[in-house]
């Protein structure tokens, strides 16, 4: 196994190679939208014709918020969410807001 520390935003990683990728709980910790979005440009890129991206993030709530104070804190919008990863290069979007978490998915066209 082999662990890369980096930017994720410019991983350096080859371009339609990788069948999966996954984020868990940190996109809101992201200090914009914006490089959210460059990272999901990056996703799109790393990923072969095809291939998944699965991840999931908190919901912005009063008690997320308050966990997060003195911490970078950019919640996604569920409904926003699926066109910047359309926007990014990616389709077949499913995104599930429920009680506490924004789970998605999508794919590499």
């Amino acid at each position: 196994m082999e662990v890369i520390q980096g930017d994720a935003t410019h991983s350096g990683l080859p371009d339609n190679r990788y069948s999966a990728t996954t984020c868990f709980s940190m996109l809101h910790h992201m200090p914009s939208p914006e490089i959210q979005d460059q990272l999901f440009a990056e996703i799109a890129r790393v990923l072969r014709p095809g291939g998944t991206f699965i991840g999931e993030d908190p919901m912005d709530s009063d008690f997320v918020r308050r966990s997060h104070v003195g911490d970078t804190f950019v919640p996604l919008d569920p409904d926003g969410l699926g066109p910047r990863l359309e926007e990014a290069g990616l389709g077949k979007v499913n995104i599930k807001a429920s009680v506490g978490r924004i789970r998605f998915t999508a794919t590499k066209r």
